[in-house]
């Protein structure tokens, strides 16, 4: 039991150092004791443990250091060491990552599945056949699995209204995936809250307590308490999409009416649209992207502004429930949404004022999300290698949802 607690010890120390100086660039092993409040002793054998592991490396001292004396050696995170495997299933695609874990995306593939492959057959094949034999396998820590769905690891259930998943009623996925990749720890983890952690790490946020919706393929959200994720990477936690906004509005593929994925989802632009009367300069097109409505928006298109100012309303309504309930200080608005532009952005925030309890409300800070569309790659890598990966244990198995 005491070997045991000294294990945990020494990891969360590691752990602590690491995103210290991924976090903090250039540190120096005195700064970091001082910031992390270990003594010099264990600041200096752990970080000559992750030299040694190549985690980390000492550049030597800094030319430019202002101190009297002995120069201080600085200390940045390495980069080419090692990786996380991100599998991202979508469409009828398996698209194949791999995140430096200092870094961002390094490779990719992309695989079609055919008419008697599912998505973990695909992601088996070109795994161990194509994929590994690119990089050294001791190199790659672990795999995550990243679908658009609600993760349900009480039940053992996937739920997605945008992914086709036909073997789940033949067979237990989860049992499938604790032992389809032998030689990894894996994790399965849903697509926003991967986005919502790259946020957090990369974009700088201050706030504590902040919302992440995305609006990919559905729309979800993911929502950030004290600092810390509500629930896991699960996305069992909150549907933010199934807000229903308009009792008698349209039949949503969950069962109600009026849903908010049913009503501006990027999916339904067309159907909106074929409703309540074409737009007309969008006429040509076969399908109808946010993007699309962000550039008719940019010259000032009536109608394309009418149906603009009509979704931002419905989300505020949404958004206005979703303040009431858990009182976040920031909303970033991420996925495709930011190609619909200032416009919609600033008809959200018109309509937030007089939507929704006051003393809460106004205090709530609603922009897009400054990341690329592909963060949560890198989000997926950051959470599992912060959350599940250990320094002092055998990471060669292991089954992690959420």
């Amino acid at each position: 039991m005491r070997l045991m607690t000294q294990q945990l010890i020494k990891d969360s120390n590691m752990k602590l150092l690491y995103a210290s100086i991924y976090n903090q660039p250039g540190i120096s092993r005195t700064l970091l004791s001082k910031k992390t409040r270990l003594s010099k002793t264990t600041v200096s054998t752990l970080v000559d443990e992750l030299i040694e592991r190549q985690f980390i490396m000492d550049s030597g001292a800094s030319p430019n250091s202002d101190t009297v004396g002995r120069k201080s050696n600085l200390l940045y995170a390495r980069s080419g060491s090692y990786y996380v495997t991100v599998l991202h299933w979508e469409g009828n695609a398996v698209h194949l990552h791999m995140v430096d874990i200092a870094g961002g995306p390094v490779y990719r593939e992309t695989h079609l599945l055919g008419e008697e492959d599912t998505y973990l057959s695909v992601s088996r094949e070109f795994f161990y056949h194509s994929f590994i034999k690119k990089f050294a396998a001791e190199k790659i820590l672990g795999v995550c699995i990243v679908v658009s769905a609600m993760i349900d690891a009480a039940r053992e259930e996937v739920y997605s209204t945008t992914l086709s998943l036909p073997s789940l009623d033949k067979e237990n996925l989860f049992q499938k995936l604790q032992s389809a990749f032998p030689g990894y720890a894996v994790a399965f983890l849903e697509d926003t809250a991967c986005c919502a952690y790259a946020e957090k790490i990369y974009a700088n946020i201050k706030e504590k307590n902040f919302a992440f919706i995305n609006f990919s393929h559905g729309i979800g959200a993911t929502l950030f308490i004290e600092g810390n994720m509500l629930g896991k990477a699960s996305g069992a936690f909150t549907q933010f999409g199934h807000y229903s906004v308009d009792p008698q509005g349209p039949l949503c593929i969950c069962g109600n009416r009026g849903c908010l994925e049913a009503l501006i989802s990027e999916y339904h632009l067309k159907e909106r649209i074929a409703s309540t009367g074409n737009i007309r300069c969008l006429d040509h097109l076969e399908t109808i992207t946010f993007s699309d409505l962000g550039q008719a928006a940019l010259y000032k298109d009536p109608q394309v502004l009418k149906l603009l100012s009509q979704m931002a309303y419905e989300l505020a309504l949404a958004l206005g429930n979703l303040i009431c309930t858990v009182n976040p200080s920031l909303i970033i608005l991420g996925g495709k949404i930011p190609s619909l532009g200032t416009y919609f952005l600033e008809e959200v925030r018109k309509n937030m004022e007089h939507i929704g309890f006051r003393r809460m409300v106004d205090h709530v800070d609603i922009r897009y999300s400054t990341l690329n569309s592909d963060s949560f790659l890198s989000g997926a890598m950051k959470y599992f290698f912060d959350t599940y990966y250990c320094y002092t244990s055998d990471m060669h198995s292991g089954f992690f949802v959420g």
